[in-house]
């Protein structure tokens, strides 16, 4: 990180999560703190996450199992965002919850429980396409994904495969529900900023059945985590593009 970045501030970050999950029953704590790990590896501030976990097992009992169950929570946001937000985005994230196991003494995972698969299948990648138009049946924009495959048909099977298949599409499998999985990526790609995909995929959001008001929540949750680093986000119009995503239902 920049010598010039924000210390940690467990108040200020802890707020944010209280105040996303507290008006109604739309986002839990437990999801509100995986969108902002998202949010947090989005603004270049991977190095946060860390942090954050050791604050929330303040409030479990810090047992390996609990311990284990938390990880497993970031894990999963950090494998959902990553070919979203990049790579180096993640990785101090990734090593820094890594390393914070071992020094608990834990240097291995259930492989019944840990993405650990040595090769993908078919399986993933029609998976990964059945995915992503579920994703994206409010955007109406196919156009975008025979561009890929016709210009970049690696990276278009690379992203099907890894991203919408093995990724997004197995969140299920670890207690996700696609719906919660879809409103993290959102919320990374919102932090990042991108602004285009996220607005696309705030329609996912609002076709999957969360309201104006939870994304609308989300998107200022962004904005005040910006500010807090000293920066401002172009607010997204998520009322535009919620009326956008319910038009686009009844045509499809």
């Amino acid at each position: 990180m920049p010598p010039s970045a924000v210390s940690y501030d467990q108040q200020f970050l802890e707020g944010l999560v209280l105040d996303l999950a507290a008006i109604d029953e739309g986002i839990s704590t437990e999801l509100g703190l995986q969108i902002l790990v998202a949010m947090c590896c989005a603004s270049k501030r991977a190095d946060l996450v860390p942090s954050l976990f050791q604050n929330a097992l303040e409030k479990a009992d810090r047992s390996k199992d609990s311990i284990l169950e938390l990880f497993d929570s970031f894990r999963e946001t950090i494998n959902m965002i990553w070919p979203f937000v990049c790579v180096p985005q993640v990785i101090p994230a990734a090593l820094g919850l890594a390393g914070y196991l071992q020094s608990k003494g834990i240097t291995t995972l259930d492989q019944n429980k840990n993405r650990n698969r040595p090769d993908f299948t078919q399986e993933d990648t029609e998976l990964g396409k059945a995915t992503r138009r579920s994703i994206y049946k409010a955007s109406a924009n196919n156009e975008v994904f025979e561009m890929l495959s016709t210009f970049y048909g690696d990276f278009a099977y690379a992203l099907n495969t890894v991203g919408f298949g093995y990724n997004l599409g197995c969140t299920n499998d670890y207690k996700l529900p696609l719906p919660a999985a879809e409103l993290i990526v959102t919320s990374a790609l919102i932090a990042l900023p991108a602004t285009r995909q996220a607005g696309s995929h705030v329609k996912a959001c609002i076709a999957f059945g969360y309201s104006d008001a939870d994304i609308t929540r989300v998107a200022k949750m962004a904005e005040k985590l910006a500010a807090w680093q000293g920066y401002n986000l172009t607010p997204i119009n998520v009322m535009l593009l919620a009326q956008q995503a319910r038009s686009n239902l009844k045509v499809a």
